[in-house]
């Protein structure tokens, strides 16, 4: 058996910012690690009440892998299990935080000018470009602003070429419900009415119809909504009529689907959006049965989030692994621990009420959402703080 005390050194954070602080030995977070042959068991103090996760680097990647948590947890000693193998000839550390949201600015009104939006039902953000995507539904286009709502470019709009219907614009759009950005700063918009999916590339030009193929006679798209790119760079579906999500590869196969219409918890009923966390996970807003439904990487069910939900539209998952969710019907934006325990909620900015919240997108320090029977795009400011503790589990080299 393998006796290791982590690192006692705690680092407080509050935004970007670190700074170590003494602390006495009751008020630190601290943790002792016990490997032993087929278990490795966490003794963990928590000085408060808060968030827990303990997580793992990945090496030679930026990735961390999330070993357990986050979950909810009261001030106090536990002693948290896991297998052997998980840990053993690794490292990380212990995190004890907590998130807070606060509205900063909204941009848009109703109308087709360069800040105005018409009900618009999708939202993602371009971390490379650093730029906000929206899926402006009733505008039949797509919209790019800066973070700080500065109007960048427009695509699509519904229009003919020369009023001959014949000739329309292959990158006309009608009712796009969403729009996500790929791993190559290019992005994908899924075409409601034209029941497609398709790309513009990083220069922001029309490359086609990535799915269905225009050949391919089976697989055919009915009324598509959200759709999300995951770290491997594949497209996630939301097949509104059909009830099922697609995963579809970079190169526009079909891999497989997940649900399916009816009243089993593996099936689904009037899905809107969808995100997939670090982990592969699959969160997907299932608004006809009131909840999120959680399905692992291979398309099986693992469970529900429904506290609170009424007609859940949209949903994010954060670095953290914490979920957010918009509910059209409450009027409310929530904040989820995997385990569908409600930790925050809001239900205004700059004193209006949300209407009809469509979509979610989250950083590491911003939160944006389509509100979109408003008219605009909201950007609440994600602020984490707490408490950090790192352990080592190699095992020492002996001469």
């Amino acid at each position: 058996m393998l006796y290791l005390l982590a690192f006692l050194t705690v680092w407080q954070f509050a935004g970007n910012e670190l700074r170590c602080e003494a602390e006495t030995l009751h008020e630190k977070l601290w943790v002792k690690l016990v490997v032993a042959s087929d278990t490795a068991d966490f003794r963990i103090n928590l000085p408060h009440d808060g968030c827990l996760s303990i997580l793992s680097t990945v090496p030679g990647r930026k990735q961390r892998d999330v070993l357990w948590g986050p979950r909810i947890m009261k001030k106090g000693t536990y002693r948290l299990p896991l297998p052997a193998g998980r840990v053993a000839n690794r490292s990380g550390s212990v995190e004890l935080f907590n998130i807070e949201i606060y509205e900063s600015q909204q941009t848009g009104s109703r109308g087709s000018g360069e800040r105005q939006f018409n009900n618009p039902s999708g939202v993602d953000f371009d971390t490379v470009k650093g730029e906000i995507l929206i899926a402006d539904t009733g505008n039949d286009r797509i919209v790019r602003l800066a973070k700080d709502g500065r109007f960048i470019a427009q695509h699509g709009g519904f229009g003919l070429s020369f009023g001959d219907k014949s000739e329309e614009r292959e990158d006309s759009l009608d009712d796009p419900y969403d729009v996500a950005v790929g791993g190559f700063s290019n992005f994908y918009v899924s075409d409601h009415n034209n029941e497609r999916i398709c790309i513009f590339d990083s220069y922001r030009s029309y490359k086609g119809t990535l799915f269905p193929k225009k050949d391919d006679r089976r697989n055919r798209l009915s009324r598509p909504r959200g759709i999300k790119v995951d770290s491997e760079n594949n497209i996630w579906v939301v097949e509104g009529r059909a009830d099922r999500v697609l995963k579809i590869s970079p190169s526009g196969d079909k891999l497989f689907e997940v649900g399916g219409f009816g009243w089993s918890a593996q099936q689904l009923k009037d899905p809107t959006q969808i995100d997939i966390s670090s982990g592969g996970e699959i969160y997907i807003a299932d608004r006809g049965k009131g909840r999120i439904a959680i399905f692992d990487r291979l398309g099986s069910f693992i469970g529900e989030i429904k506290d609170h939900l009424k007609s859940p539209a949209g949903v994010a998952i954060d670095e953290d692994g914490l979920i957010l969710v918009c509910d059209d019907q409450t009027n409310e934006l929530g904040l989820y621990t995997p385990q569908g325990i409600r930790l925050r909620h809001l239900g205004e900015c700059d004193g209006t009420s949300f209407r009809r919240p469509a979509d979610i997108t989250v950083t590491s320090s911003e939160i944006y959402m389509a509100d979109s029977g408003n008219h605009r795009i909201l950007t609440f400011q994600r602020k984490k703080t707490g408490s950090s503790v790192a352990w080592q589990a190699t095992p020492a080299v002996l001469e």
